[in-house]
């Protein structure tokens, strides 16, 4: 199956494209808040909450691709991954000036693309271990 009819199928936006999507407006969302401590019940240090936010977004991304090119090399998907976080990462981080105390951060965008790669890597770790049962 092609990747454009794998694209079509209702299965790919369900199941693989909407929770990426939704994940990624989750992360906007929270950016939008002045306040993060009326949002979460636990206090968490800036750059730890930044690395696991964006290691869900990594998580998600590379299930996504790996479901339109399983034969693809790993390296092509991380660099995919690594990429989109960064990027994603970056238009946060530019949100997030405009939101009253809320800052831009190069370290959080460091710890975006950190944890977008940290997400892709235990998703990769987990397949290993389902595929070789």
């Amino acid at each position: 199956m092609s990747v454009l009819e794998k694209l079509q199928q209702k299965r790919f936006a369900w199941f693989y494209l909407a929770p990426f999507l939704f994940y990624c407006l989750l992360i906007f969302s929270l950016s939008a808040q002045s306040d993060l401590a009326s949002v979460s019940p636990v206090a968490i240090p800036d750059k730890v909450a930044h690395l696991l936010e964006y290691a869900g977004f990594g998580f998600l991304l590379l299930r996504l691709l790996r479901y339109l090119e399983p034969e693809a090399e790993y390296v092509k998907h991380l660099i995919w991954v690594l990429s989109a976080a960064l990027i994603y990462g970056l238009s946060d981080e530019i949100h997030q000036y405009y939101v009253p105390n809320r800052e831009f951060s190069w370290m959080d965008l460091l710890a975006d693309g950190a944890g977008g790669y940290l997400g892709a890597r235990v998703w990769m770790i987990l397949a290993e271990k389902i595929k070789s049962r």
